[in-house]
């Protein structure tokens, strides 16, 4: 994999946290770090058809009410091409919204946490 090497100012008592995760560890700082950078992430469009990328980015503007009203919605009733029907746009439209609020802190249940008791 590519690296680039980048300059970054950290909090004193993060870093501290970080190498103390380090050293209580197998992990070097630097995989901890990564670690960290990686599950703290924005959700990514990886898996999601370029054709979406630009619809569901406009939803990084949106503040977290915005947000929990897309979720709450009930699905359109508008003419959908047939990629947004083939993906269910709606249902994907939503899990981006909550994979966003996940990212900005809002506790959000997995799947499983959800299933009746």
């Amino acid at each position: 994999m590519k690296t680039k090497k980048i300059s970054v100012d950290l909090p004193e008592n993060l870093y501290n946290n970080l190498q103390e995760i380090a050293g209580a560890s197998t992990w070097s700082f630097n995989e901890v770090l990564l670690q960290t950078i990686r599950n703290g992430m924005p959700p990514s469009l990886n898996k999601v058809p370029a054709t979406f990328h630009a619809e569901l980015l406009t939803l990084n503007k949106l503040d977290d009410k915005a947000l929990f009203n897309v979720i709450e919605a009930e699905p359109e009733d508008h003419e959908q091409d047939e990629d947004h029907r083939r993906a269910s746009f709606d249902a994907l439209r939503r899990m981006y919204a909550l994979s966003l609020l996940k990212w900005r802190g809002h506790p959000i249940p997995s799947p499983y946490e959800s299933l009746p008791g």
